[in-house]
């Protein structure tokens, strides 16, 4: 795993595109996602830096990494688990290496197959290659989204960066707030793809390649999320059979490692069935690591983490937070890059730092609620398509229960909108229409959210169960979920693996019908169904629970004197350009006064949007300072 990051001239006589120093420092401010090693290509036209976490080969594999003529040379950030399969076959047709690293396959298969090599590749990574023959450069992210890429042109110079903070470090941008990114935030707790908080900026879309040469930059796509194509006439038992032997060969590609390796642990049923097929691929017991809060009491995730750690026989390590313990919101923002309103990140940054005291690699079961019909909102969807079947007549007569409960009143709020994508943006919103309106005095209501909407579901004609995953799986499980899984956990040099994430499980997945999804009031049924037998039944059953879920009120009152009251009741906030600070205040008022779960989420998304705005480019900047230090004392 690693950082990467370059720059490309994309026209005109090759002459130097950063100045002195640049690269070195825009390859620094990500040295926490590769402390190992450090590499730079560096040729007119063309400069490429590489930050490195030896996990494969670890003495032999420095980036970037070139073919034998030295013509290609490539970089990457991530795992490729085929890679030993792929060498064979560059092998077999010629082609030398010079070390075991899985990087070094990319410049072998370019040269083979220069358009289409990345749909070669089974894992998770973003690459950069320069062809020096056609001086170009080609990006490509990996189709799930799991590891980052962000791309800006600046006059003729393309720069690229795995994290934002590399793109800033560069001096390159002007850093303008992009107001539809704050827009479709506002809405969403997180910023949609292609979009970043600064114009100009671009994150490259999971499953996109871009080529930048003289001819300009081209952006396309090599692979799309799969449409559900349900196949009939198949048993319960055969889908059931087929999932987890399917799981178990992700798992199995993902045990690849030459560092310690072990796996995050909540107690739920994706991430302990990971364990126990790991526990059944291996002669050693498994490192499992888990955190939880103390005052979550009987829900906390720490319980059941220890019934699967003994059940399957771990070596089990935990951590134990406090709503009362004091948060550096400002370091996550540093390390997300972005404004993300998930508290589940607080936990999972503490989670990545236990488990990087003890191993390199961790697995991990995230991706199974959105491939596999894991959240509630799946289940509501289903009871909205039967309410949409019931006579006009119990229709007209139901918002009169919206008078007696505010849950039924949110609930119908859903059922009003006109649309099956408006109907599942309404499930999913931080800020519902009517207070974003209210809060930007009527400047914001989340229109570039309802594009990012729309953008996902082009050309679905289905269920809106089988349309709520569908759309989930690009929108929130990209640009909220893997974006803070990557970000938290790369800055404790920690590499997290998906393999429900496995494009190849993925596109199983999308084959199985909806019902074995969501069954009744049965979520994630049919992996529950492939569980039995390998895990207790309490874990195989329990609802599932967010990891802040449980505490979330008392959370943010124990931070109400702390970072809401600085951050958002004190001074003059910069969030100011964006919403009324006199209406903010009010709600954030009443929040602290009173906390609900209809005020937890604006408040929240208020709340790290303006920590971001404070404190991101500023840090960058000392981290960038701090770069040169380091360089100027190496």
């Amino acid at each position: 795993m690693c950082g990467i990051t370059g720059a490309v001239q994309l026209g005109g006589p090759p002459r130097a595109v950063l100045l002195p120093g640049t690269i070195r420092r825009m390859t620094e401010v990500v040295r926490h996602r590769g402390p190992d090693d450090f590499g730079t290509h560096v040729e007119p036209g063309v400069e490429f830096g590489a930050r490195r976490l030896s996990i494969i080969d670890v003495a032999g594999g420095h980036q970037p990494l070139a073919n034998e003529d030295g013509r290609v040379i490539a970089m990457q950030n991530g795992e490729l688990y085929n890679h030993r399969a792929i060498r064979d076959s560059l092998v077999a047709r010629g082609h030398q290496f010079r070390t075991a690293c899985d990087t070094e396959v990319l410049p072998h298969l370019y040269e083979d197959d220069a358009n289409s090599f990345e749909t070669s590749l089974r894992g998770m990574f973003a690459v950069a290659v320069w062809d020096r023959r056609r001086r170009r450069a080609t990006l490509v992210r990996d189709r799930l989204g799991i590891k980052p890429l962000y791309y800006a042109q600046v006059g003729d110079v393309l720069i690229f960066g795995s994290e934002l903070k590399s793109l800033v470090a560069s001096g390159l941008l002007t850093a303008r707030i992009d107001r539809d990114a704050i827009d479709a935030y506002l809405a969403l707790g997180f910023i949609p793809g292609p979009l970043t908080p600064f114009e100009g900026v671009r994150k490259l879309m999971p499953g996109e390649r871009l080529v930048a040469d003289s001819e300009g930059v081209r952006v396309s796509r090599y692979w799309s999320m799969p449409a559900p194509e349900e196949a009939p006439g198949r048993t319960v038992e055969s889908w059931s059979s087929e999932l987890l032997e399917r799981l178990e060969q992700a798992v199995a590609m993902r045990l690849m490692s030459d560092v310690p390796l072990g796996a995050l642990l909540s107690g739920g049923l994706d991430s302990s069935l990971i364990v126990a097929l790991m526990a059944r691929l291996s002669t050693d017991p498994i490192e499992t690591f888990a955190v939880g809060f103390t005052e979550a009491g009987p829900a906390s995730e720490l319980r059941h983490a220890r019934l699967v750690a003994e059940h399957l026989g771990t070596h089990h390590r935990e951590l134990e937070l406090s709503i009362h313990d004091t948060v550096d919101l400002a370091q996550l923002t540093f390390h997300l890059d972005e404004p993300v309103a998930d508290l589940s990140a607080l936990g999972f940054h503490a989670l990545c730092g236990l488990a990087s005291e003890h191993v390199s690699v961790a697995l991990s079961g995230q991706g199974a609620d959105e491939m596999l019909g894991g959240y509630e909102r799946y289940r509501n969807a289903r009871l909205i398509e039967r309410f949409d079947r019931l006579p006009a007549a119990l229709r007209r007569a139901a918002p009169v229960a919206g008078l007696v409960s505010p849950r039924l009143g949110r609930a119908l709020a859903v059922l009003r909108e006109s649309s099956p994508d408006a109907r599942l943006m309404r499930m999913k919103r931080h800020l519902s229409p009517e207070l974003q309106a209210a809060l930007t005095l009527g400047r914001s209501h989340g229109s570039a959210a309802t594009r990012a909407f729309a953008a996902a579901s082009a050309g679905f004609d289905g269920s809106l169960v089988a349309r709520a995953m569908y759309v989930d799986s690009q929108l929130g499980l990209v640009d909220d979920m893997l974006h803070y899984f990557d970000r938290a956990s790369m800055a404790h040099s920690l590499e997290v693996r998906v393999p429900f994430l496995d494009h190849e499980l993925v596109e199983f997945c999308a084959t199985v019908p909806t019902d074995l999804k969501v069954r009744g009031g049965t979520t994630k049924y049919l992996l529950k169904t492939a569980a039995r037998g390998l895990l207790p039944p309490e874990v195989v059953d329990r609802p599932k629970l967010g990891f802040f879920n449980p505490v979330v009120g008392r959370w943010f009152a124990a931070q109400a004197n702390r970072s809401v009251r600085t951050f958002l009741l004190e001074g003059s906030p910069e969030i100011a350009e964006f919403v009324d600070v006199r209406q903010m205040r009010a709600l954030v008022e009443r929040h602290v006064a009173s906390p609900t779960p209809a005020t937890a989420d604006p408040v929240l998304t208020l709340l790290m949007l303006e920590v971001w705005l404070r404190t991101y480019v500023e840090s960058v900047r000392d981290a960038s300072r701090a770069a040169d230090t380091a360089v100027a004392v190496a």
